[in-house]
């Protein structure tokens, strides 16, 4: 695919924040309750602390986005590593770049994701310059998994966290840049 990352607008937000996943995949659709009441996932969007870009085919820059790259602290999961970051970032105190991306719903299962992980990373070295790539996967997902192995990710790690739903269970995987 050939890809465009702008920074996220209100607008792009808004049709992101729409976007309905069925089946078990419905646990990405917002607002996520595991977040707390308080949390407000449009200010996230447009935090340029933490990064959000729409992304669109490049001959298609009018349309709506066909899914979104972040970058730093609203992809953490659990905190490790981020001890004393108390206000949103970019990159980790060692320089490496936390990832979370997503495709509309509509586009999953044809084979789009590999372009899309490749296409964000290459704008993320390029305008970031991190020292390493990480990314949490929820640990069910084997479709987000197989896609994130062939892009040169591997498991480092497992993340727990407990909110009132019950438990869930991440992978952390790392990439060198």
């Amino acid at each position: 695919m050939n890809l465009r990352f702008t920074p996220m607008t209100e607008a792009d937000a808004r049709d992101i924040l729409a976007w309905r996943y069925e089946g078990q995949y419905a646990t990405y659709n917002s607002p996520d309750p595991a977040l707390g009441a308080d949390f407000d996932a449009l200010a996230e969007l447009l935090d340029t602390r933490s990064p959000h870009f729409a992304v669109r085919e490049q001959e298609q820059a009018d349309a709506p986005p066909i899914g979104f790259f972040a970058y730093g602290s609203a992809c953490e999961v659990g905190g490790a590593g981020t001890e004393g970051l108390d206000t949103p970032y970019l990159l980790r105190p060692d320089g490496s770049l936390t990832i979370g991306l997503g495709l509309r719903p509509d586009l999953t299962g044809q084979h789009r994701g590999l372009a899309l992980v490749e296409d964000g990373l290459a704008f993320a070295r390029e305008r970031y310059q991190p020292s390493l790539f990480r990314l949490y996967v929820f640990s069910w997902n084997e479709r987000a998994l197989r896609v994130y192995k062939r892009a040169g990710f591997s498991s480092v790690g497992v993340t727990r966290i407990t909110p009132p739903e019950g438990e869930r269970v991440f992978i952390e995987m790392t990439r060198p840049v």
